[in-house]
């Protein structure tokens, strides 16, 4: 873990699920020193941990040598988020959505995760860049309107 300032953070895994406690606990570490409150740390730990459970899971089969980079920055009054990993190449934004009115039963098995990550971020972009995928996550520390 490299902290280049109380708003910054760069954590680099090895792709196993051995390390989703590091993982949390780094994330839990940089919302407190950025001053973020609870709300905003379990939605990034949530966005993170299905993140990283989806790529050791699945994205890293077959390969000895996964690497994941998250990068935390908060800059004014936004938390930027950038996840990359160097397994096979998957954009999750085109998985269509779960139909949330469907009983579990009925449900297809997976993309609730990657719902969460749009649901929880005000914008969301995947790129392939050489042999990395990365997603670029934006997200308002701004009180919500109601």
């Amino acid at each position: 873990m490299n902290d280049h300032s109380k708003n910054t953070l760069q954590i680099l895994l090895r792709g196993n699920l051995e390390e989703i406690n590091h993982l949390a606990l780094a994330i839990e570490q940089f919302c407190e020193g950025a001053g973020l409150d609870d709300l905003i740390k379990n939605q990034v730990n949530l966005i993170l941990e299905e993140l990283y459970t989806n790529t050791a899971n699945y994205g890293f089969q077959g390969i000895t040598n996964g690497e994941v980079t998250i990068t935390l920055s908060v800059i004014d009054d936004q938390l930027l988020m950038t996840y990359q990993d160097n397994g096979f190449a998957f954009d999750p934004l085109e998985m269509e959505d779960p139909d949330l009115m469907l009983s579990l039963d009925d449900r297809a098995i997976g993309g609730l995760g990657v719902f969460f990550v749009k649901a929880l971020t005000d914008h969301v972009e995947y790129h392939r860049v050489g042999e990395f995928n990365q997603l670029k996550m934006n997200k308002s520390l701004l009180p919500k309107a109601l």
